[in-house]
């Protein structure tokens, strides 16, 4: 395990969450945008130390960017964060795509944090990703008072204009000066609004990669 995320690692758990753990679910890196060559490219530009990835699904971002971040960086280290529940359009059964199976429920509990953490053991990411899961307002208080600040952050978990908002002026607090924030979706009505608000409050302009929006955070 990487220095970074053995640190990581006891600050949020106390323990190897790893340790004994063999994947229980084939690899399934089903996604939306977690292979865009945005990742990669920032990864390489910033060369992140500690990296956060906000609402990862089943990982594909999370992969993407822990992969580039150990040829860039290899003492680096990826925290994962999600509920590992998915969000209120994987909870709709009348959607035709039947995304609501991907939750893969079990007696009504998802199974999202099982398949995260079997594809991070078939992938061969175990000493460098480190999961976190817990809302992302929670998470960024339990990361400040464990004092991480990161270098680069990837805000991909709500789709909502008021949580988009709250987790951009969460993590961007949290973000290192100098670093990079980047998210997703931005062609979603309600991250489009939050993306621009924050442009106006920040007087900082987006960089706009459809459907990538990147914040660079002065030094």
């Amino acid at each position: 395990m990487t220095p970074t995320a053995r640190r990581a690692m006891h600050a949020l758990h106390r323990a190897d969450i790893y340790a004994g753990f063999s994947p229980l679910r084939p690899l399934d890196l089903q996604g939306w945008n977690g292979r865009h060559p945005a990742l990669a490219r920032v990864v390489a530009e910033v060369r992140p130390q500690l990296a956060i990835d906000v609402g990862v699904w089943k990982g594909e971002s999370a992969a993407t960017l822990a992969q580039a971040m150990r040829a860039a960086r290899p003492d680096s280290a990826l925290i994962a964060v999600d509920t590992f529940l998915g969000s209120p359009e994987h909870w709709n059964p009348d959607r035709p795509d039947r995304i609501m199976d991907s939750l893969g429920l079990t007696h009504g509990w998802p199974g999202l944090y099982w398949q995260f953490l079997s594809n991070v053991a078939h992938l061969g990411l175990q000493d460098m990703v480190v999961p976190l899961p817990q809302t992302s307002e929670n998470a960024a208080v339990i990361l400040r008072r464990a004092g991480f600040r990161p270098d680069l952050v990837h805000v991909d978990a709500a789709h909502e204009y008021e949580p988009v908002l709250r987790d951009i002026r969460l993590f961007w607090d949290l973000l290192r000066p100098g670093g990079l924030l980047i998210g997703d979706d931005h062609p979603w009505p309600g991250v489009k609004q939050a993306v621009a608000e924050f442009a106006t409050a920040t007087g900082l302009t987006p960089e706009i990669e459809e459907p990538k929006w990147i914040f660079r955070k002065p030094a």
